[in-house]
């Protein structure tokens, strides 16, 4: 059985993420349905006092309102106070979550990930796979594309491409896996290329032999995905962002393992994570 913690607030995002767990989650998961609450702040008014409880008691309706709209038994209303990421995280790491949803807003810049401050807390502070409910919502999530790369001096896989793959392949009612790699080759590399940013034909097969090896260490052998969807290799051109992006045109969830970097922009999670969670058009899962 698996846990879906999903955040809501009032927006109509919230509800597109709502919905994604609704979609993605077995008969028997359960899904955790978490609003936060903080004191209002008020300047410049004297006399005016808020009752903490009357907040907490409509955060509670709010919550009630959710789960009767949806009508679903697979629903449990929480209510906390304090930041929406900070709550998450901690709820996350006191019920045992296996998966948390959160709501891509967008933002202004690299730094809040285009995603804002809520999936950016949750993104860097929990060690549980996150959903980013952004894009386009496509319902049931039945195709998915799981990125793959950096292949060792042993042409081994990284354990987050791995861990993101083995994620993916366990996803309940997805139809097809797509399982993605791309090498960009700049066009003053040596050698014979097709055209810029497209590897040589021999290079490619290698790159699809690396792939099938992927899955097959991914699945222990069988070939077969634990979910019973079809499993597709993918070597794609470009760059690993740009194919990723490219991908969640026509995804219903994307699917990334993450690297850790050591500059201030991208802390925690590598370029290739920041740039698909900023411009993807479906839903990123993100996986560590």
């Amino acid at each position: 059985m698996t846990t879906y913690l999903v955040g809501m607030d009032g927006s109509e995002h919230a509800r597109h993420a709502l919905d994604l767990a609704l979609s993605v989650a077995a008969g028997d998961d359960s899904i955790v349905v978490l609003h936060t609450w903080e004191q209002p702040a008020i300047t410049g008014y004297d006399g005016i006092v808020v009752d903490p409880r009357e907040t907490e008691v409509a955060a509670q309706e709010f919550v009630d309102e959710v789960l009767a709209e949806a009508a679903d038994e697979r629903l449990d209303g929480r209510v906390a106070e304090g930041p929406a990421g900070r709550e998450l995280v901690r709820a996350a790491e006191k019920l045992g979550t296996d998966v948390v949803v959160v709501v891509g807003h967008g933002g202004s810049g690299k730094m809040s990930l285009l995603l804002g401050s809520t999936a950016h807390h949750v993104i860097h502070h929990t060690h549980r796979p996150v959903v980013v409910a952004r894009g386009e919502l496509r319902l049931p999530v039945r195709r998915v594309v799981v990125g793959v790369d950096r292949f060792g001096h042993r042409e081994e896989v990284d354990e987050h491409s791995m861990s993101a793959l083995r994620w993916a392949l366990r996803l309940p009612g997805v139809a097809t896996v797509e399982v993605a790699h791309a090498d960009f080759v700049p066009g003053v590399a040596a050698g014979p290329v097709r055209e810029p940013g497209v590897e040589s034909a021999e290079e490619a097969a290698e790159d699809d032999a690396r792939v099938r090896r992927a899955i097959d260490l991914a699945t222990d052998g069988t070939g077969a995905a634990p979910s019973g969807a079809t499993i597709v290799p993918v070597v794609a051109a470009g760059t690993g962002a740009f194919a990723m992006i490219e991908a969640s045109r026509d995804a219903d969830l994307v699917v990334i393992g993450t690297h850790g970097r050591s500059g201030v922009v991208e802390l925690v999670v590598g370029s290739t994570t920041l740039e698909v969670l900023a411009h993807a058009h479906c839903p990123v899962a993100v996986v560590r």
